[in-house]
């Protein structure tokens, strides 16, 4: 099937899911508006019922059974929610999202010519959101506060801060960048230059954003790309070299942050802070807020104490030491944490059971099929779990859709072209 031969409205889905997610930079707004559009276009494919039947086939495959698990552990946490209809919100998301996303992989994988389409938007999309990104921290930060809000301010202006309105979108790299590699690399010619100056841009606004979050998700990301791949490879000449260099480049990222941290002033020892890990590494104010979110969810350990409320709940209001922040801001920045107070050890424990899971598959396909799809969607995974445990909350639905949406590329991409 060619280009052309595509029906329009695969076509149209194709690009709007591949432009939606660097649309961030310009705001969770507009990210948001193709990806309303392509939901209402995919509600009436006109295979949703073949596909419909598919999702139900895949339920019952032990991955779709854990999933099935881990969202009824989840449900009890509901009955002593204080906003029990922000929990049951958040709680619904999650199912319709990931339905939403089989249905888009469905189709993309029947069609694999809508997605290099939605790869090639994608690539495209992503250079010139990236562009953009580096031009507003380098040269002209009033550009960003016209396109955020249509108003032209003059920096530099109290509370707005580029580098911190960024940083959503330097946390994409980790779910972009393995994208946008495997991408290049499948579609070929000056697609696979324009994915790498890309991704090397992306980097930049990382540094640029100062995004450690970022940073360890793709410290994580080499480390498991490099092993995967020395495990295929078996060149035991090769495998040392990339060894040393990735050892190189996590002590010389090591080094970096230990002198940056060092430049910036840290609070004198007191208490109520708290410092298991150095603080060059992970800021107090992180380490101090996991504490008090863990005991936050030791008083309900087993069921939470309900989902997408944490900083709702009593005790969240308190000020951290030598800080006017509260002990819990708006979440706990750690994933696991963050489903531990709020879902109890039992849901935490089915999702980090399925997240171990699924990369363990993953890499064992990877590694006896040798499809690159594969590799990317593994590392997508480790980008977003790794950083995920020192940023967003899990229930942000952009970080959600982000991740979901990489993965829907990755996994439709498991049926090759020839040229692949």
């Amino acid at each position: 099937m060619t280009i052309s031969a595509i029906p329009p409205i695969a076509k149209l889905i194709a690009v709007l899911t591949g432009i939606a997610v660097p649309w961030l930079v310009f705001g969770r707004v507009i990210m948001a508006l193709p990806l309303i559009l392509a939901v209402l276009l995919l509600v009436w494919f006109p295979e949703r019922r073949q596909y419909w039947r598919a999702l139900l086939g895949q339920v019952r495959t032990p991955i779709g059974m854990m999933v099935l698990v881990t969202l009824a552990l989840w449900l009890p946490s509901m009955v002593v929610s204080p906003q029990p209809l922000r929990s049951m919100e958040a709680w619904v998301r999650v199912p319709v999202f990931i339905g939403l996303i089989f249905f888009l992989a469905a189709m993309l994988s029947e069609r694999q010519e809508a997605l290099a389409l939605a790869l090639k938007a994608l690539i495209v999309t992503g250079a010139i959101a990236t562009l953009f990104a580096l031009f507003s921290l380098t040269f002209l930060p009033e550009v960003l506060s016209f396109v955020r809000s249509w108003v032209w301010i003059d920096i530099p202006y109290p509370g707005f801060r580029p580098r911190d309105i960024l940083k959503p979108y330097a946390a994409l790299t980790v779910l972009m960048a393995p994208v946008l590699v495997w991408g290049g690399w499948r579609l070929g010619g000056h697609w696979r230059s324009l994915a790498a100056v890309t991704v090397i841009g992306l980097f930049g606004v990382v540094l640029l954003t100062n995004n450690r979050s970022a940073i360890a998700g793709l410290l994580a990301i080499a480390v498991v790309g490099a092993g995967l791949m020395m495990c295929v490879r078996r060149n035991l000449a090769v495998n040392m070299a990339v060894g040393v260099v990735l050892f190189s480049i996590i002590l010389a990222v090591l080094l970096w942050l230990h002198d940056t941290r060092l430049t910036l002033p840290l609070p004198t020892i007191s208490e109520g802070i708290v410092t298991i890990l150095p603080r060059w590494l992970i800021d107090y104010q992180r380490q101090t807020i996991w504490v008090h979110a863990i005991d936050i969810g030791m008083r309900s350990p087993w069921f939470g104490n309900g989902i997408n409320v944490i900083n709702f709940l009593p005790g969240a209001d308190l000020k951290l030491p030598n800080n006017n922040l509260n002990v819990i801001p708006a979440h706990p920045h750690n994933w696991l944490v963050e489903v531990f107070a709020e879902t109890g050890a039992l849901g935490a424990f089915a999702l980090l059971t399925l997240v171990i899971t699924l990369c363990l598959k993953l890499s064992g396909d990877f590694l006896k099929s040798g499809n690159t799809a594969l590799l990317a969607a593994l590392l997508v995974n480790v980008g977003y779990w790794s950083s995920g445990l020192f940023s967003f909350s899990f229930w942000s639905a952009w970080w959600q859709v982000s991740f979901l949406l990489m993965m829907a590329f990755c996994l439709a991409g498991r049926a090759r072209l020839d040229q692949d």
